[in-house]
């Protein structure tokens, strides 16, 4: 039978037109911007004002006040205060998990349900490209204009604007995915025993490499791989009551976590910081707390400075905020202190809160909309202030 696995690493961060200077399994490896990377070549003509693009090539902001689509796809640009109205409302059931931009200006993926829709002019018209094998599906964006599509039960799929192509898996069960940033062909995926496997072929073959993060065992359930987007050999894996564990060599060794606050904890979701790859984020239970009727429920986003060894709690449930199982975490991708969460439900309509944590402040803040869940966050490349929202409808 298969374990149950939530997935957490639900948001998917943009992937800017950049060539990194270093090799990316360099935890200091900087991106620096190269024009001349066919990869960063624009889909649509340069001098189309409504193309997402500028007279460069470069990623804009969009211009449209109306998102036309399927509804399933919108953005706002004041983080969640006012967000762009669609031409269509969302058609229940659906889930929005995956979203992506991409390399080549202008152009973003998403997975509503099982179909695949993309946009060429920075988000304000989506079209459908087809339909992609699994469910709970997410997306990771890859070097070259294309996506991996991937999901818990091991599904996985080379996903582009044009089309779709099913590849193999190395598991059943799929925890987390990342690719190489000088090759959209290199994979690294981890599965649901906490194992790695690297692909040089875009996923065609696969071998494993390192060892499990957790002792092996019929109740182990890993919930989430997060991995650094500039050094995919540090991983940081959360798990049912074995807390989180991290690697910075590829999985050869791995080393549990402090500071989570008990010794049955389960770490549901995790994100590492794209602006600094030493800040973690991770969301997780703590069945001590919970036992013991504490105020929060054991629930608690945690922040690691040290690339996931050490974790101190900032964020309790309480006080307005709601924390549940797994919640989408997206750190912003320029300031390492600013992280969004959310919390949603189609029940009695009660809409979906986005949180704004600030390190700096030692505060959240809440913006509230009337979708019933907002289940994944991308952001603009040229102004990381507009936020791409997948969103749900479950009624």
């Amino acid at each position: 039978m298969k374990k149950m696995i939530t997935l957490g690493v639900a948001a998917a961060f943009a992937v800017l037109s950049v060539t990194p200077a270093l090799a990316a399994d360099d935890p200091t490896a900087t991106p620096t911007v190269t024009a001349d990377d066919p990869a960063a070549t624009p889909a649509v003509a340069a001098d189309d004002p409504a193309a997402g693009i500028d007279a460069f090539g470069r990623w804009q902001q969009p211009r449209c006040d109306t998102v036309t689509g399927d509804g399933s796809v919108t953005f706002t640009r004041d983080e969640g205060k006012t967000i762009t109205p669609t031409s269509q409302a969302p058609q229940p059931i659906v889930y929005t998990r995956g979203l992506v931009t991409l390399d080549r200006a202008g152009e973003l993926l998403a997975m509503s349900n099982n179909l695949l829709l993309t946009s060429k002019d920075a988000g304000c018209t989506w079209t459908q490209v087809g339909k992609v094998q699994g469910s709970n599906i997410t997306l990771t964006a890859a070097r070259g204009g294309r996506a991996y599509a991937w999901d818990g039960d091991g599904n996985l799929s080379l996903v582009t604007p044009h089309g779709i192509t099913q590849l193999t898996s190395p598991a059943d069960e799929v925890a987390g995915l990342t690719t190489d940033l000088l090759s959209g062909d290199r994979l690294r995926v981890a599965d649901g025993n906490g194992q790695l496997h690297d692909s040089r072929d875009g996923g065609r073959t696969w071998q494993a490499v390192g060892v499990p993060a957790f002792p092996q065992g019929e109740l182990l359930m890993v919930y989430t791989a997060a991995f650094d987007p500039y050094n995919r050999n540090h991983v940081v894996m959360g798990a049912a009551t074995e807390g989180a564990r991290v690697t910075y060599d590829g999985g050869r060794t791995w080393r549990s976590s402090t500071g989570l606050g008990g010794s049955r904890v389960n770490v549901f979701s995790a994100t590492i910081s794209p602006a600094a790859p030493n800040v973690v984020y991770a969301m997780g239970l703590n069945l001590e707390e919970t036992d013991a009727n504490a105020p929060s429920g054991g629930r608690h986003i945690y922040r690691s400075l040290d690339g996931g060894h050490r974790f101190t709690p900032v964020v309790d449930q309480g006080d307005g905020i709601t924390i549940p199982n797994g919640p989408l975490l997206a750190a912003h991708p320029k300031d390492p202190g600013v992280l969004y969460f959310v919390w949603g439900t189609g029940w009695s309509g009660i809409g979906t809160d986005i949180y704004r944590y600030d390190s700096r402040r030692n505060r959240v803040t809440t913006n509230h909309n009337a979708y019933d869940r907002v289940t994944s966050i991308a952001f603009n490349p040229a102004n990381s202030k507009v936020m791409y929202l997948g969103v749900a409808e479950e009624s």
